[in-house]
């Protein structure tokens, strides 16, 4: 006769779950699950109340207990029952709540909760700690008798079902990382390369062709089994793993896999508008000035980095020398025209004008003039202006969108945090002068004339790049987690690189024993089988090779990433993967088995470091899987926080990919050996997932057998049964494959189906590949992908796609068309800046000036562009200046010229032994040295990189 005890319990796994956030909270790694468990225990949380449930006599009672069934045998199930019905009996009805009344309510029996149950036989439990389901109920009823013809289906489940349900529909991004945030900087990034599983992460070195390495392309990885830990505490369980450290499970990490995402750049947005009228009123006898605009009305400050009364914004976050800054939008409603305040015409005889309104952003003494509100040139030279206002045609005036990126593109113009940045309004203009007549000597105008940009409203958005890395701040290392991958995936993958079994501790249900498949059958124990098989009964001899495909493939999900695809069209295989043929010459079919992760071959970099073939900055990769091989030396590189700060001469790195170690490995969490690699290996090992935790099962597939027959089971043997158990029949022994609808409320024969055991069976040799070195050009071709990653994220371009880029830390405006080759360089027109052309040497940084002197004053310059930090003007004697720059320029490298104003005069530059360039003006007649024939004198400083 059987029973089924049921008791009532509160979800347990949600108060574990919330007990270990306090434990963390309070400062410490949840680790042992058990002590939360036991807690709650002494708190009523597991049973609070229970009975046992009628079932009726003669009612069938069908169980089936599976290892995993050879067909598809990296499935796993566990303990079931096939439908039962219960009658609707006075206890029964009480017991499930009377759920056949269409009006109950939930009580102490609740459908939406766990139900924990035993199964009892003659007094024998036979299934202890199993989960309770009520299907349906089936009710006749004839009368208003509401008891009438009452029946109960209801399913009997073991808790691993209760673990897989709980992970099912969750992702590994629900997950709480927090109490592993830590400080970002170079110290913490070399810090972490002897990090192990105990830190519960350690920063990737990503492939670099250089030994230049910024911060931003160290991103921190999670270890496999901190993720492992998290997903069964936080479905309320616990596992125990023996092997753990044998399979160094405990040495795999999980790289970062997204896009840029250094931090959430809209947590400082500032948006920000002025809706009162303005002028601006620039004189046209200037170079150009700029009014800061202030008044302004704020709309989103989360930082309260913007004061909207003086229009001042606080850079909160300092840029780090690597094209990141700040990016400005803006709407401008203004109207643009020339206003001549004289009374008479005046006429424009003095260079060319082309006055045009831009907007602007201040720091400090750094203004970055890169965007134009309007283009059109409104003055030529010649041109003769009749006194008031003048609208030119096309009309200078609307709503005008647009946006600059304020970055800086070397280390001497960083932007710091602190630093103070305004935003302008003016008109960029070359120096020109007007005159009330149009032969010499001119009479200049007496009353200005006026470039004038009223502004009607205007808009600004400011937001830094995606790119800024706080360094010295705090990261968060939530956002590090891969994104939409579904816990239950993870696990599922886990369990198919090692070929995992889960068995329920009988002491601790919610605890999981897990053990390889090898592991499991070997450490089973032995019972005699032999008087119960029902040898009456038909028995099936079946040769399992007959149960499967021709062919079977493990193997990671492929990616697109040029590393994995090179290696596909060049063996039509995916990177890492083991494929089996079956002896078995009359099947037929491929049977694959794939794990979510995507292999990541290892390239070397030139300082000899072997590191996985990812893209620092943003990856943008399936997710991958890791296998750190601890802290290794190579040669000499550097990790860069911003301008000459950082850590130099750094010779180690940590050593991750698929081998232990890159040239002499013993241990490869790929499935197969590769047949290249994207290196030179001294050796290679055959110590891989398939030889060490797949081998004996394919083997014991391929040649072994299966029996299936009757048995004569009882109470007992289920009760003591273990399906890792070695069963003997007479002379030859069994593992368990399926234990079919053993009927614990009738005395009759027991389907079970039995493996020919592996260990009687001689196994393969290990599988291995050549694994051959590929050419040097493959290897090239194979990173393309992540060196056109690299270019996209380490520059700040606005352009897209329009603007092609082959290096990093440039600047590139918005809505230009241009093609940049080289590091710090600023795109803001359309154009191409290069350092050759079929060989031949282009300036990398320059200096273009306006120079005029007059008397015996220094020279004054206009500067129209500037590269190298600036130039400081003096004059050393009649018809003699000196220019000195910021830093002393090669005389071998740097081109310098000036253009003449006068005919009977000559200006001369050179650049001198002291790296300062001279200027010298001549008269042609006598050759004595003049002053004053500077007159806004062109002169350009090129320097060839």
């Amino acid at each position: 006769m059987v029973k089924i005890q049921i008791k009532y319990s509160s979800s347990i796994g949600s108060q574990v779950t919330a007990f270990e956030d306090r434990v963390i909270a309070d400062g410490g790694v949840f680790e042992a699950q058990q002590c939360c468990i036991d807690f709650l225990n002494t708190l009523g949380y597991d049973q609070q109340g229970g009975g046992y449930l009628d079932v009726k006599e003669d009612t069938s009672f069908p169980l089936n207990f599976a290892v995993g069934d050879i067909r598809d045998f990296t499935k796993r199930t566990g303990t079931f029952s096939k439908t039962i019905t219960l009658v609707g009996s006075k206890n029964n009805n009480e017991m499930l709540n009377h759920y056949y009344d269409v009006n109950i309510q939930a009580g102490t029996f609740d459908i939406n909760k766990v139900t924990k149950c035993a199964v009892i036989q003659n007094g024998v439990p036979i299934i202890e700690d199993a989960l309770l389901q009520l299907l349906s109920v089936k009710k006749t009823q004839v009368t208003d008798a509401y008891e009438q013809g009452v029946e109960y289906e209801v399913l009997i489940k073991d808790t691993r079902i209760e673990f897989f349900t709980a992970i099912s529909n969750v992702e590994l991004t629900d997950l709480d990382f927090s109490y592993l945030n830590h400080t970002f900087s170079v110290a913490d990034i070399i810090d972490s390369f002897d990090n192990t599983v105990t830190d519960g992460y350690k920063y990737v070195m990503p492939f670099v062709t250089n030994p230049n390495l910024h911060v931003r392309l160290f991103k921190p990885a999670i270890y496999a089994k901190t993720y492992f830990d998290r997903i069964f505490a936080s479905a309320g369980f616990q596992y125990q793993w023996d092997e753990l450290t044998a399979s160094k499970f405990d040495k795999l990490l999980i790289p970062y896999n997204g896009d840029a995402n250094t931090f959430d750049a809209q947590d400082y947005l500032v948006e920000a508008e002025t809706t009162s009228t303005f002028t601006v009123d620039v004189p046209t006898n200037t170079f150009g000035s700029y009014d800061e605009v202030t008044g302004w009305t704020e709309i989103t400050d989360v930082q309260g980095s913007f004061n909207p009364t003086t229009g001042e914004y606080t850079i909160p976050i300092t840029t780090t020398g690597f094209g990141d800054g700040y990016t400005i939008e803006y709407e401008i409603n203004y109207n643009y025209y020339i206003d001549n305040t004289n009374s008479v015409t005046v006429y424009n005889n003095y260079n060319a004008y082309n006055g045009r309104p831009r907007i602007s952003a201040s720091f400090g003494t750094y203004t970055n003039q890169l965007s134009n509100i309007d283009d059109n040139q409104v003055i030529g030279t010649g041109f003769a202006l009749a006194p008031g206002v003048h609208q030119f045609n096309p009309a200078s005036s609307g709503v005008k969108t647009g946006g600059i990126i304020a970055a800086n593109t070397a280390s001497t113009t960083n932007l710091n945090s602190g630093d103070v940045m305004t935003i302008s309004i003016g008109v960029s203009q070359q120096f020109t002068s007007w005159f009330t007549n149009t032969t010499f000597p001119y009479t200049p105008a007496p009353n200005p004339v006026n470039a004038v940009v009223k502004v009607y409203s205007l808009r600004v958005k400011i937001l830094p790049t995606a790119n800024i890395n706080v360094i010295g701040g705090t990261l968060a290392v939530n956002q590090y987690v891969p994104l939409k991958v579904k816990q239950s995936d993870f696990v599922k993958s886990i369990f198919t690189m090692y070929n995992l079994f889960a068995d329920i501790d009988p002491d601790q249900p919610t605890k999981l024993i897990l053990k390889s498949r090898d592991e499991y059958y070997d450490s089973g124990e032995e019972k005699d089988w032999t008087y119960k098989l029902m040898k009456e009964r038909e028995q099936d001899l079946i040769f399992l090779p007959d149960l499967t495909a021709k062919k079977l493939i493990l193997t990671y999900k492929q990616d697109k990433d040029s590393p994995n695809q090179v290696y596909f069209d060049m063996t039509n295989e995916i990177y890492g993967q083991l494929e089996y043929i079956f002896d078995n010459e009359y099947v037929k079919g491929i049977e694959t088995k794939e794990i979510l992760f995507s292999p990541t071959p290892v390239v070397p970099t030139p300082f000899a470091a072997y590191v996985p073939a990812l893209e620092g900055e943003a990856p943008k990769t399936n997710i991958r899987i890791l296998y750190d091989g601890g802290e290794q030396t190579c040669g000499s590189y550097d990790i860069i926080e911003y301008g000459s700060t950082g850590e130099f001469g750094v010779t180690t790195y940590p050593m991750l990919g698929h081998f232990d170690n890159a040239l002499t490995p013993t241990f490869d969490i790929n499935f197969g050996t590769n047949d290249y690699y994207y290196y030179s290996p001294s050796t290679l090992t055959a110590n891989n997932l398939y030889n060490l935790y797949w081998r004996r099962t394919v083997n014991q597939i391929n040649v072994g057998k299966m029996l299936v027959a009757y048995f004569d089971l009882n109470e007992a043997d289920i009760e003591t049964l273990k399906l890792n158990d070695k069963i003997r029949i007479d002379n030859s022994w069994w593992n368990i494959n399926k234990v079919i609808d053993y009927n614990a409320n009738a005395e009759t024969a027991t389907k079970v189906e039995l493996i020919s055991i592996d260990t009687e069976i001689d196994l393969p040799p290990f599988i291995t590949a050549p694994g051959t070195p590929t050419p040097p050009t493959t290897t090239a071709v194979s990173v393309d992908s992540i060196l056109m990653t690299k270019s996209a994220e380490a520059n700040g371009n606005l352009s897209g796609d329009d603007v092609i880029v082959k290096g990093s830390s440039n600047v590139i405006g918005d809505g230009l068309k241009g093609l940049v080759i080289g590091d710090n360089k600023i795109l803001n027109e359309d154009g191409i800046i290069t350092p050759q052309i079929n060989g031949m040497n282009f300036a990398s940084d320059g200096y273009i000036a306006l120079l005029s002197q007059v008397s015996t004053a220094a020279p004054t310059a206009i500067t129209l562009g500037d590269s190298i930090g600036g130039i400081t003007w003096t004059r050393t004697a009649q018809g003699k200046y000196l220019g000195t720059p910021v830093n002393a320029l090669d005389v071998t490298n740097t081109f310098v010229f000036i253009g003449n104003v006068e005919h009977d005069h000559l200006a001369i530059a050179y650049v001198n032994s002291d790296g300062n360039i001279v200027v010298e003006t001549t008269n042609t007649q006598n050759h004595q040295h003049t002053d004053g024939k500077l007159r806004y004198s062109p002169i350009e400083v090129r320097i060839y990189g």
